[in-house]
């Protein structure tokens, strides 16, 4: 079962001729002008298919747009029929303070009554020393400190746990 191939016949090239008379190259120039068109043609039907493309991917986003603005129109309108109208206060009954009067009672050799008044006042908070309130502010100091070398300290450490080694 031998087949025999035929070996390939010397191939010829194929030589290019150029149309160098005046109707040859109109010929060619209106070929040319005809593609060209024709491609032009098909580059603006793209352009429309894109750009129709990106319009209907806008246009949920422009009614969003839409809807924003007429809640904000709205919400402006509502907020001055708000103010338009007369806002009521409901005060509170404001409780008076009493002062608190002790009477007593003092027996005397002429059985008279005497009255002694005394009279509670509230007496004042006791302001903080100077002493008081570097205590305070040192302590503050020294904890916002420690904070910081805290955070120093893990941000080394996270550092240099992400850096290469090499062994």
């Amino acid at each position: 079962m031998e087949q025999e191939y035929s070996q390939p016949e010397e191939t010829t090239q194929k030589k290019y001729i150029r149309n160098y008379t005046e109707e040859g190259r109109e010929k060619q120039k209106n070929h040319l002008n005809n593609i060209r068109q024709k491609a032009m043609e098909k580059k603006r039907e793209l352009k429309e298919i894109t750009l129709k493309a990106k319009l209907m991917k806008l246009e949920p986003k422009i009614e969003l747009a839409k809807q924003y603005d007429n809640y904000v129109n709205n919400k402006i309108q509502y907020q001055q029929q708000q103010q338009e109208e007369e806002p009521v206060y409901i005060t509170k009954p404001t409780k008076e303070k009493k002062k608190k009067i002790i009477y007593k009672e003092v027996e005397e050799e002429e059985e008279e009554e005497e009255e002694i008044v005394y009279i509670k006042k509230n007496k004042p908070k006791p302001q903080e020393t100077l002493d008081r309130t570097l205590y305070k502010s040192s302590t503050e100091q020294l904890h916002m400190r420690a904070v910081e070398e805290r955070i120093r300290h893990n941000l080394t450490s996270c550092y240099s746990a992400l850096m290469p080694r090499e062994y």
